[in-house]
């Protein structure tokens, strides 16, 4: 036996391994992944794109390359192996041929399993992606002859499935699902900075929102802020003013009958009452998901609803930000008030926030600030500076010493100052 046919059957192990690799790699690759490429016009993208919009003649057009090199090999290898059983017949000793046919073919097949399956199906199972990016000119080159044959078995597979077992097999393109786009995320994530991060997690938020109930969303009835329809006018006027909401609750008699909401703007309407301007609301049970009250929201035109509990009672009321902050986190309008923090440590040392006003801290603290320079305690510290500080840096501007102990690209969030003299 020469050295070709060896090197032959080498060459034959490695081709099944590539077969049974691919088929593998196909089975667990992102499908999401390969549509991205394919949209973005990478030569790699369009011919993998090609295999997973017919994911069964590709299936079947690898495993006709597995089952043709696995024969060829086959019977190279009995031809590899005809001189041995004649050497045996021949030999003085006369060794058992069952005995060297059963160890020859055990030998075959373990070298057929560990080399062209097994070891090839784990290499490719575990970076799938990037295996059928770099072979994926390779395999369309070798799945174009072969695809005439897996078709062919393909179509005779279904017709007999359809004529003989009266099983209808339906041509529809697989489409996404939730486990192609989480592992598309798992893979962005080890290759993204901060900001991207950040997306990635509002993804996430996003695609939780299946599983989110509102119940875990929505506004307790005990914080509700609602109104008697009976109530005159002018209680309604003084609730928009004290809660500075836009929409106030309305009940009959108790908040276990809701009845709808006002809304700040049927104010300047010069109502006579409540009654004439309230609007109805949707009602839905805590049980429904947040996916699903965002659609009705977005199908109905509302913004907010009243959460019934199992009893029929009110569990709470929940609106498209109360949803929306489960993406995004909290969602500050423009009734929010920020809290700046300003904190006597000593008796000359404060710690204040940024964005103070230089008037407030002159007034407050007996301070003697410009107030012609600059508006924030941020502005003035960086005019005299003429940059935006670093963290932990001291500055010290005429009788202040200013630490600064928080900064963002755009201004100081947090200083701690001294008094000197």
């Amino acid at each position: 036996m020469d050295g070709y046919t060896i090197i032959i059957l080498v060459s034959l192990l490695l081709l099944a391994g590539f077969f049974a690799g691919i088929e593998a790699a196909f089975a667990n690759v992102n499908k999401l992944s390969i549509e991205l490429k394919r949209k973005q016009g990478r030569a790699t993208g369009k011919i993998l794109a090609g295999f997973t919009e017919n994911p069964s003649r590709f299936l079947a057009t690898s495993l006709v390359g597995l089952t043709i090199t696995v024969v060829i090999y086959s019977i190279l290898l009995a031809g590899f192996f005809q001189p041995v059983w004649e050497a045996s017949t021949a030999a003085p000793d006369n060794v058992p041929m069952p005995l060297v046919i059963f160890l020859e073919i055990l030998l075959a097949s373990l070298a057929m399993l560990f080399l062209g399956f097994f070891i090839p199906r784990a290499i490719f199972r575990s970076r799938p992606e990037a295996l059928l990016s770099f072979f994926a000119l390779p395999i369309s080159v070798v799945a174009k002859p072969l695809y005439i044959i897996g078709n062919l078995l393909v179509s005779i597979s279904e017709w007999m499935l359809k004529y003989l077992f009266n099983v209808r097999i339906l041509e529809t393109r697989e489409s996404f699902t939730r486990v192609d786009v989480e592992h598309f995320i798992r893979q962005s994530q080890q290759h993204v900075g901060e900001n991207q991060e950040l997306n990635t997690e509002l993804f996430e938020n996003a695609l939780s929102l299946a599983h989110v109930k509102i119940r875990g969303c929505l506004i307790p009835r005990k914080e509700i802020e609602a109104l008697d329809i009976k109530s005159p006018i002018i209680d309604a006027r003084k609730k928009f003013m004290e809660t500075k909401l836009s929409k106030i609750i309305i009940y009959d008699t108790t908040i276990d009958n809701i009845l709808g909401y006002i809304h700040q703007l049927d104010m300047f309407k010069n109502p006579q009452d409540i009654e004439s301007i309230i609007h109805p609301i949707l009602a839905v049970p805590e049980t429904m998901s947040a996916i699903d009250l965002l659609s009705k929201f977005n199908k109905e035109r509302k913004s907010i609803a009243w959460v019934v509990d199992e009893f029929g009672g009110t569990a709470g009321i929940v609106t498209i930000e109360d949803v929306l902050e489960e993406i995004f986190g909290e969602i500050k309008d423009e009734h929010d008030e920020e809290e700046f923090v300003e904190k006597q440590i000593a008796e000359k040392e404060y710690i204040f926030s940024g964005r103070l006003e230089l008037d407030y801290l002159n007034e407050k603290y007996s301070l003697d600030f410009p107030e012609d320079e600059s508006e924030t305690l941020s502005g003035y510290i960086i005019n005299h500076h003429e940059t935006i500080p670093k963290i932990k840096e001291r500055i010290i501007i005429g009788d202040y010493e200013f630490d600064i102990l928080n900064v963002t690209d755009t201004r100081i969030e947090m200083v701690k100052m001294k008094i000197l003299g």
